[in-house]
C-alpha cells in the first residue's frame, strides 16, 4: 500500500516526538503492508511547520531508516489547515504540494462553502485540493453530494483509516462508510501519528474495505490512485 497521509516525521507536529518513535512507527506501517509513506506534517496556526524543517526531518529519517534496515520509502507534502489553505501564498502551496495537489484538512466545524472557496484559491496556483477526512466534517456529513461536485471539478477525496475502524466514534465511521458506498472516495490513508499496541489502523481498515467492497476498490484506494499522485508505478492488484 501507498499511504498518502501520515505524521511520521519526528518532532514537527503531533506525530512522534523522537527519531526512535518515527522509526518504530515506520516498522509498524511496513508490517501493515505499507511500502511508501507520503509524510504530511501539519501546516497550521498550531503547527506552522516550515518547508525547510520538514525537508530536513525527511532526510534525517531516511538516513535513520537506512541504518536500521527499514525499507520504507518516503515522500513529502503537508496537511494544510483550512485557514492556511485560504490565506497561504503560492510559494507556501508549491513547497507542500504533490503531483499538482495540496492536501487540505477538513475539520469538524469547517463550513460547507469552504470546498469551493479552497478549490478556487488553489486554482490560482494551478493546484487542486485533496480533501482530507471529510467524514469528520459535520457539514459534509449532512451534504455528502458536495464531494461529488468537488471531484467533478478535479478535487480528490481522502478518507482515513481511524475513521473507518471507529476510533473517532460511530457517527464518523458511518459517514466514512457512506462516502465509500456513494463512490466519492479516491484515497484511503493511515493518518498515523504514533506507535500503537494494536498497530496502525490502515491494516484493519484495508481488510474491512476488502471484505465489504472487494479487492478492486481497495487497490484503487491504496495503490492505483496513490501511485498516480506520488509518481510511482502501481503494483498489480
Amino acid at each position: 500500500m501507498i499511504d498518502t497521509h501520515c505524521h511520521l516525521l519526528p518532532a514537527l507536529d503531533d506525530g512522534p516526538q523522537s527519531m526512535g518513535g518515527s522509526v518504530e512507527l515506520a516498522r509498524q506501517l511496513m508490517a501493515a503492508g505499507v511500502s511508501f509513506v507520503l509524510c504530511t506534517p501539519h501546516f497550521s496556526r498550531l503547527f506552522p511547520t516550515t518547508a525547510d524543517s520538514a525537508r530536513t526531518r525527511l532526510l534525517e529519517l531516511r538516513a535513520e531508516l537506512f541504518e536500521e534496515g527499514v525499507g520504507l520509502e518516503l515522500g513529502l507534502a503537508a496537511e494544510v489547515s483550512p485557514g492556511f489553505a485560504v490565506s497561504g501564498t503560492a510559494v507556501d502551496f508549491a513547497a507542500r504540494s504533490v503531483g499538482g495537489f495540496l492536501l487540505v484538512e477538513l475539520e469538524p466545524d469547517t463550513p460547507v462553502d469552504f470546498l469551493s472557496i479552497a478549490a478556487d484559491r488553489l486554482a490560482e496556483s494551478d493546484l487542486r485540493p485533496i480533501f482530507a477526512h471529510p467524514e469528520r466534517c459535520r457539514a459534509i456529513r449532512s451534504r455528502p453530494r458536495l464531494l461529488e461536485e468537488a471531484r467533478a471539478a478535479g478535487a480528490l477525496v481522502q478518507v482515513v483509516a481511524p475513521s473507518l475502524t471507529g476510533r473517532w466514534g460511530g457517527e464518523t465511521a458511518t459517514a466514512g462508510w457512506r462516502l465509500l458506498e456513494l463512490g466519492c472516495v479516491d484515497l484511503l490513508a493511515s493518518d498515523a501519528h504514533r506507535v500503537r499496541g494494536e498497530g496502525p489502523h490502515i491494516a484493519q481498515a484495508a481488510a474491512l474495505v476488502h471484505e465489504r467492497f472487494g479487492p478492486e476498490l481497495l487497490h484503487a484506494l491504496t495503490e492505483q490512485g496513490p501511485a498516480s499522485l506520488v509518481g510511482r508505478t502501481a503494483q498489480p492488484a
